[in-house]
């Protein structure tokens, strides 16, 4: 998964910082976590402890998981990053497009709560440039002949 820094140049330590995706059957996003996830689990595919970010400007940034999401084919997926808290030079801007609802956010500010967090959230009107690279599941061959497959 890999976000796109904007031309402002910062950095970041965050602690705790993960993603994770989960499958849900919304079409839109309410402002609470738990509702979004549709009766579903999500799914760690990230963690560090404390995780530093300094990506060049006008640039993909991002992060090899640390475990597979097997995406059915069939519903939406939330993807959520969290950290529990920032420290260093600063936040690390990335490119976002406006866009109706199609985020939530939380935080704590100086120890207090802000948004509701961490159950509940302010709805965003922007999104976040991302990227995601899929990788599909390999076929053995078999008596029955090989198959090949070619991907633009």
């Amino acid at each position: 998964m890999e976000w796109h820094s904007n031309g402002e140049i910062a950095a970041g330590t965050y602690k705790d910082f993960r993603i994770e995706f989960c499958h849900t059957s919304l079409t839109e996003i309410t402002d609470t976590f738990q509702t979004n996830y549709g009766g579903n689990t999500p799914v760690r595919v990230f963690f560090r402890s404390s995780h530093y970010v300094k990506p060049a400007a006008e640039s993909w940034f991002g992060w090899a998981f640390d475990a597979p999401f097997a995406y059915n084919g069939r519903d939406n997926f939330l993807v959520e990053v969290w950290w529990e808290e920032d420290v260093g030079e600063g936040k690390v801007p990335t490119y976002i497009t406006k866009i109706m609802r199609r985020g939530l956010y939380s935080s704590i500010r100086y120890g207090v709560p802000q948004n509701g967090y961490p159950n509940q959230g302010e709805l965003m009107n922007y999104l976040h440039h991302m990227r995601l690279t899929l990788e599909g599941v390999g076929v053995e061959p078999t008596s029955l002949g090989r198959l090949k497959t070619l991907y633009r």
